[in-house]
């Protein structure tokens, strides 16, 4: 499976890169990484992605806005958004942009991308 983090914060994108490849590199045939919504639309374009790791905040163009736009153009695609924040209007808004699950960036563990990636 083909895996796009979009993310502008360089550190979780190598910490989150490095977490999958470590636990899951049996079923990852590549991770790409985008910073930015723009990116990630352009990756998009290019490349077939199986399940995106979706930032809410993010500069140019956030990951709600960038969620809706890669559901509506990719019904199939699976974003499972992530973010620091917790409060309920953030994880409803994601959501409701398309993203099938959010995570907590603070609580992801092996454990949990293994779900999200066994789910689809």
């Amino acid at each position: 499976m083909n895996i796009l983090i979009v993310d502008d914060n360089i550190r979780f994108s190598d910490a989150l890169k490095f977490m999958i490849v470590e636990h899951f590199s049996d079923r990852i045939t590549e991770i790409l990484t985008a910073k930015n919504g723009v990116e990630c639309m352009e990756i998009l374009l290019k490349k077939s992605v199986d399940i995106v790791f979706m930032d809410k905040e993010m500069p140019i163009m956030d990951g709600v806005e960038t969620t809706k736009k890669a559901v509506d153009m990719y019904r199939d695609i699976k974003i499972i958004a992530v973010s620091f924040h917790s409060e309920l209007q953030d994880i409803t808004r994601m959501l409701e942009a398309g993203a099938r699950n959010y995570i907590i960036k603070e609580e992801i563990t092996p454990e949990i991308i293994s779900k999200c990636l066994t789910k689809f």
